[in-house]
């Protein structure tokens, strides 16, 4: 099992808000970190990213989440 993995900007990208928004939720100790850094940077699994969304009023859609609405509208042909 693969899990998606993402880094601040990326996050910031899907939620549709700037990546300062959420360094400065983390920064302020408003939001947890994530647990998982890779190269002194700060990586988001999904869950991480659902509490981002979370704490910003906005909904987190993954990319693994994304392929399956696709393949229930194609009728299963992915």
């Amino acid at each position: 099992m693969t899990q998606d993995l993402y880094l601040i900007s990326e996050v910031a990208q899907r939620l549709d808000v700037p990546p300062h928004r959420i360094a400065y939720l983390l920064m302020t100790r408003k939001l947890d970190e994530p647990k998982l850094r890779m190269g002194n940077r700060r990586v988001f699994t999904n869950d991480d990213a659902k509490r981002v969304a979370d704490a910003l009023g906005r909904t987190w859609v993954s990319e693994t989440q994304e392929g399956r609405n696709t393949t229930e509208r194609d009728g299963g042909s992915k």
